[in-house]
């Protein structure tokens, strides 16, 4: 027994190696990947909140400053927030007035949904904000 050499054993080692070593780059690469994914996903619903917010703002200085008095736009209204880094949003607003009578004071409370959308529903590129407020005429 003495003089025989194995051999083969670094062979297998080394194949092991170099499938460790692909496996984690290729974790990496996905890891990276996914992270850019969510960075972009996060700023678009950021915009998506931002057109809703906007939208509910237009729709406050809509009620509040309309002619003959405080009411309410033909809901619902529709329409797309573009220009710059807006992005497109198709946004929806609906107005629900109710009157309401506190001792001799009547006023109106407006409640305001605003949807933003971008994309389309169902997919994986789909975005939508909801904000709702209530503004009131009280003196």
């Amino acid at each position: 027994m003495i003089g025989v050499k194995q051999t083969g054993f670094s062979l297998v080692m080394a194949i092991f190696l170099i499938v460790v070593i692909a496996l984690v780059a290729g974790f990496m690469v996905t890891i990276g990947s996914i992270q850019k994914t969510t960075s972009g996903f996060s700023i678009v619903g950021s915009r998506a909140n931002f057109a809703a917010l906007s939208a509910v703002q237009w729709a406050a200085h809509h009620v509040l400053n309309v002619g003959g008095g405080p009411a309410c736009f033909a809901s619902p209204t529709t329409f797309t927030v573009s220009g710059g880094a807006s992005g497109n949003f198709n946004v929806t607003l609906n107005c629900v007035e109710t009157s309401v009578t506190e001792a001799t004071t009547i006023y109106s409370v407006f409640d305001i949904d605003a949807i933003a959308e971008f994309g389309t529903s169902g997919l994986d590129d789909y975005f939508s904000r909801t904000i709702s407020a209530s503004i009131t005429s009280a003196p």
